[in-house]
């Protein structure tokens, strides 16, 4: 073998081995990779929380925690997993995006829940509805509505016959703690409660008592509100932005028919003859009461004139008879 085969021989082995040791001394000094985190999805909270707040799928979120941190009580995320927060009531204050266990709730099955759920300083007053006045059961705990009253009001002269009504709300924005005996939400509308008859809403204590006098003056109805407000803590009575009192609604502002002025009775003209002595004239009686008050005659047929002075009296009235 010739020196250059040789040469090119111990060159060809150097280039191989210096691979070679490339690629073990990397793998030696690469560090080890981590093992992979096992992660559980758990309900959390979706905005700062306040006491008392009946939890509705707004107010919660899913987190992924490492299976390590994940508390006792907190609910995650598993097919086996049928139970959840919503409609259960914050015990205390939560934080946003903490992490929610079951010692924060009170369900709704746990006794006192109805009194957990009320705000300090406020009463719990139930209202009579049907399937219009409660919006068709579409109503459900944790809304906020404003009760309306509609009554019959005597009226006095005006152009009603003895009655008109009047609309006008009485309580605005106040939630909604249960519908019938029902505390929680549904999970869907068609599991709605359409056969409640009552709904018990969360009122201060000055309005408990103006809910109890509407109750009897008129027939109660809920407008449903929307639940999009600046601040979740607020309550009934104490909104940041203070709305204007909406002025009653009665029945002649609807009714164009009720508010036009009622025509008066047309009465058709009568001619009729008015006799004066030898002399007789026309005359139109229209009943207004201008003219001479002549008696109609009703379609009779009037006795002919008497004769005028001079003319040879009938023989059956002379005058001065014996």
């Amino acid at each position: 073998m010739s020196n250059v085969l040789r040469v090119l021989l111990i060159v060809f082995i150097a280039a191989i081995g210096a691979v070679v040791f490339k690629v073990l001394y990397s793998n030696a000094t690469k560090p080890a990779q981590a093992a992979q985190i096992v992660t559980d999805r758990v309900r959390v909270a979706a905005a700062d929380l306040p006491q008392g707040l009946l939890l509705r799928e707004t107010d919660l979120s899913w987190k992924a925690v490492p299976h390590d941190s994940v508390p006792s009580g907190a609910l995650i995320d598993t097919p086996a997993s049928g139970t959840d927060f919503k409609g259960s009531v914050l015990r205390h204050a939560v934080t946003a995006n903490a992490i929610i266990v079951s010692s924060d709730t009170l369900s709704p099955s746990s006794p006192g829940f109805l009194a957990a759920a009320l705000k300090p300083g406020m009463r719990a007053v139930s209202v009579g509805i049907d399937d219009v006045s409660g919006n068709a059961g579409l109503i459900q705990p944790g809304d906020f509505v404003d009760l309306l009253l509609t009554q019959q009001i005597d009226s006095v002269g005006g152009n009603t016959a003895g009655h008109t009504y009047s609309s006008e709300t009485v309580v605005s924005r106040v939630r909604v703690l249960a519908v019938g005996s029902e505390y929680q939400r549904p999970k869907s509308d068609s599991e709605a409660n359409e056969h409640a008859r009552t709904v018990t809403l969360e009122v201060l204590p000055q309005t408990a008592q103006v809910v109890s006098v509407a109750s009897r003056l008129g027939s109660l109805s809920l407008a449903l509100r929307s639940f999009a407000v600046s601040d979740r803590s607020q309550i009934e009575g104490s909104s940041a932005v203070v709305e204007p009192t909406l002025p009653p609604v009665y029945s002649n502002q609807v009714s164009r028919a009720l508010a036009a002025p009622a025509p008066a009775p047309a009465i058709a003209a009568r001619s009729i003859m008015i006799y004066r002595g030898s002399g007789s004239a026309p005359s139109t009686e229209n009943g207004s009461g201008g003219g001479s008050a002549i008696p109609s005659t009703g379609g009779a047929v009037l006795p002919p004139p008497l004769p005028s002075q001079g003319a040879a009296a009938p023989a059956n009235q002379s005058a001065g008879v014996q």
